[in-house]
């Protein structure tokens, strides 16, 4: 049976039967898998480019006005996308960040009160520290210091302190992370404000670590007793706002116990509390925190290699690559290349 004839005669059959389309001929391309295959990739990208756009108007209707509940909708989603990210690395949540923020900030375009837009802005810097932190754990700087920079803008939009001390403290840690010590420390002390007492002990343990950078040990040492002085103030972190809940005992274990890594790697020689201060995050850290202890637990396994503990180092060491099978970061990739030199 000729389910597809020629060209000229399929132009025919339409004729005769009167039809514009061949599907109402009842005929059909009996293409082969090596057919299929020699497809262009760019014609696959058209088809897939028609299909979506005939989908997105129906699904995703731009709103013509935006109430409280629209960003309190925005604000839980922004939250069980933090959640993902701690648990599995900004490599897997980073485009879903960034299409989040890219939707909110087509929300500004629509109509809303002033509180409303306050709240959105606000939110909009939440979101923008959640993208800038998952691409720059990506291994993408640039793109996350714009998007850091966007947050700031958007917490001052807002009018909001503490939003502005979430997203400049974050920016704080890219800078310590790339070695720029004094724009930390700028960005740590513009993060001061009216901000929460979990905050304030945050920003100490972030100078702690950019400290560390320069190799000031008196400074560092100084920053770490503040941020726990502080902590120790804070009778329950869930009554603070929910952008500081991830700041545990155990993250703020976590956060001293890098600052003084960091001031190991610069001194050369051992520091004092490192170990149990990693020890300490390490095994009160829960696996919805994998990212956390993953890198923490690299470092404590290089800590331990360097000073010759080698059986307690395999143990570590076992465990952050057991973690890394279900955590995608760059920076985790860069603890766990650290731990296998000093392994070597």
């Amino acid at each position: 049976m000729i389910s597809w004839p020629e060209a000229v005669v399929r132009d025919a059959l339409r004729g005769v039967f009167g039809v514009a389309t061949n599907d109402e001929l009842g005929l059909f391309s009996k293409r082969t898998r090596r057919d299929r295959e020699e497809v262009s990739e760019s014609k696959r990208r058209d088809l897939l480019a028609v299909s979506l756009a005939s989908i997105l108007p129906e699904v995703m209707p731009a709103p013509s006005t935006v109430g409280m509940k629209d960003v309190e909708s925005l604000a839980e989603r922004t939250f069980a996308l933090e959640e993902w990210d701690r648990r599995s690395g900004g490599v897997s949540t980073r485009h879903l960040a960034f299409g989040e923020l890219r939707s909110a900030v087509d929300l500004t375009k629509s109509s809303m009160g002033p509180r409303v837009r306050d709240r959105l802005c606000g939110q909009i810097a939440n979101l923008a520290d959640l993208a800038a932190w998952s691409v720059f754990d990506a291994g993408q700087s640039a793109p996350a210091r714009r998007t850091f920079g966007l947050g700031i803008k958007a917490a001052r939009e807002a009018g909001d302190e503490g939003l502005l001390c979430h997203v400049a403290t974050g920016l704080a840690r890219q800078e310590i992370a790339e070695r720029k010590p004094k724009d930390a420390v700028a960005l740590a002390d513009m993060a001061m404000g009216n901000v929460p007492l979990s905050a304030l002990a945050m920003i100490a343990a972030v100078k702690a670590q950019a400290y560390a950078v320069q190799g000031d040990e008196a400074e560092v040492m100084r920053q770490i007793s503040l941020a726990e002085s502080i902590y120790g103030r804070v009778t329950d972190l869930h009554s603070e706002p929910r952008w500081m809940w991830y700041f545990t005992p155990h993250k703020l274990n976590g956060e001293t116990g890098h600052a003084l890594y960091l001031l190991a790697t610069v001194k050369g020689s051992p520091v004092s509390d490192l170990v149990s201060r990693l020890r300490r995050a390490v095994d009160s850290q829960t696996s919805n925190r994998a990212r956390s202890k993953a890198i923490d637990t690299a470092q404590l396994a290089t800590v331990l290699y360097r000073q010759g503990v080698h059986d307690e180092a395999e143990h570590y060491a076992r465990t952050a690559t057991d973690l890394s099978t279900v955590v995608r970061s760059a920076r985790l990739d860069a603890a766990l290349a650290e731990m296998r030199r000093a392994q070597a």
